[in-house]
Parts: structure tokens; C-alpha cells; sequence
């Protein structure tokens, strides 16, 4: 899923996204998953066909609606400095995950790690597509 005629920005975040929602699919997956032994895969098979056809997609359009605006101050900020560390773009990334958790929920609980986590591993793909070429856009070949 990659946007050639993209800005490297826009695709680094919506790789981001992907990764942030899929992070966030992948729990109750995982819970389906593991209850196979003992609920069998007839019973289970189901619920793990609707999580990744319906909700993986719906999880994905809500990240991008809410992490849209922290995500592009962030990116606007890194590349204005041209800062290519991923040492920013992974904090900055579980910051983002942790003020939607806190905008969405607002309350402390143990599942909000869950979206620190899904914003690091975030970061780390903006960082991977797009961060580690901050300020390139427009500079003269060297």
C-alpha cells in the first residue's frame, strides 16, 4: 500500500497509521486466536473474519481522522528543523498515541500503553518511510 505520486510525507504517515491500526486490531486478534484451544476454530473463526475485513478498516479511518492534526505538527516541526533521528519520531509517536488515548477515553487504565505502544511502533514507520529524509524536499543534489 504505497502512493507513488504521494509527498513522502503523506506516505510515511499513512504507513504510520497502518501500522498504529494494525497495532491496535492485532490485540483482540490475538485473544481470538489464543481462545481457539479451548472455544474451537469453527466457533472463533467468525470473529476473527470480521476483525480484520470490518474493524481492522474502521480502526484504520480513526487513526487517520484522529492522529491527522498532532501527526502533521509533528512532521511540519521535524521537517522544518530537518530532524532525521528516529530517537524523535518514536517519542513523538507514543505521544500522539497516548493524547488519543486521552481525548477517546480519558481515564487511566492499563489498555492506554496499548496506544503509547501503536504510536512508538507508528513513528518508527513514518521514521522508516519518510523521517530519516526530513528536509530533503526541495534541496539541490549533492
Amino acid at each position: 500500500m504505497s502512493c507513488d505520486s504521494c509527498p513522502r510525507v503523506v506516505n510515511g504517515w499513512f504507513r504510520g497509521c497502518l501500522t498504529a491500526a494494525t497495532t491496535l486490531a492485532a490485540m483482540p486478534v490475538i485473544a481470538m486466536i489464543l481462545s481457539v484451544p479451548y472455544r474451537g476454530l469453527e466457533e472463533n473463526l467468525g470473529g476473527i473474519i470480521t476483525l480484520v475485513l470490518f474493524v481492522l478498516p474502521l480502526i484504520l479511518i480513526l487513526v487517520c481522522l484522529l492522529s491527522g492534526m498532532p501527526a502533521a505538527l509533528v512532521i511540519l516541526f521535524g521537517e522544518a528543523l530537518r530532524i532525521r533521528s528516529v530517537l524523535f519520531y518514536v517519542p513523538a509517536g507514543a505521544a500522539i498515541g497516548a493524547f488519543v488515548w486521552r481525548i477517546t477515553v480519558g481515564a487511566n487504565h492499563p489498555l492506554g500503553l496499548h496506544f503509547v505502544l501503536a504510536g512508538a511502533l507508528a513513528g518508527i514507520a513514518y521514521w522508516f518511510a519518510a523521517g530519516k529524509y526530513a528536509g530533503e524536499e526541495g534541496q539541490p543534489e549533492r
